[in-house]
This record gives structure tokens, sequence and C-alpha cells, in this order.
């Protein structure tokens, strides 16, 4: 048990290192304000994923956390995003972070079109 405990820890810190940079590249291309920092979000972001012990669905939980507080998108655009994420993860199965972070990237592109 300690050692699932540990692994996803460690896939926590790899999807928030990732997620960190992500978001300011987003933030630097897109010129948005945030509302708050991101050592708050991240710790706040963790806390929450943490009892979640399937690793696309911690870096999903992370990334959808971070895109609320980060970015705070209307709701109808975060719901059609956290829908749109759950779904492609149930069909394509992702294994890999980097393929979670994107997919909720995309997700979140299309929503945000589609909704504003």
């Amino acid at each position: 048990m300690a050692a699932k405990k540990l692994t996803t820890m460690s896939l926590i810190v790899l999807a928030m290192m990732t997620l960190h940079a992500a978001q300011v590249r987003a933030i630097d291309e897109l010129n948005i304000g945030v509302k708050e920092g991101m050592g708050t979000c991240i710790k706040r972001c963790a806390i929450a994923c943490i009892p979640i012990l399937a690793p696309p669905r911690i870096a999903a939980c992370a990334a959808l956390c971070i895109l609320a507080c980060k970015l705070t998108p209307p709701t109808v655009v975060m719901d059609c995003t956290t829908g749109c994420t759950n779904s492609v993860i149930d069909t394509y199965k992702p294994t890999d972070v980097e393929k979670v972070n994107n997919i909720v990237g995309s997700c979140y592109k299309t929503c945000k079109h589609n909704n504003l």
C-alpha cells in the first residue's frame, strides 16, 4: 500500500510540474490574468486529487483543478471541459501524463470556442 501511495505522489508531482510549465506558457501566450498564486493552486489541487489512484485520473483531476483556479472559466465551459476530458480518457485510456494534459487542453479550447 505504501508503494502505491508513493507512486501516486510521484505522479502528482510529475503532473503538477508538467501542468505548471503548460500553465506558464498559456498565461504568456493568451495574455490572461490570474487570480491566485501557482503554489496555492497546486497545493489545493494536490490535496483534492490524492485519493484518486489511477494515474490518468490523477493527471486529469489536477489539470482540471488548476484550469479552474487559474483561468476561472465560466461554469458552462468548465462542465463541458470536464465531460469532454472524462469521455476521451474513458475512450482512449491514455497512460502518459502529457497526453492527459493535451486532452484537457484540447477539450478546454473546444469548449471555450463553442460556448463563448
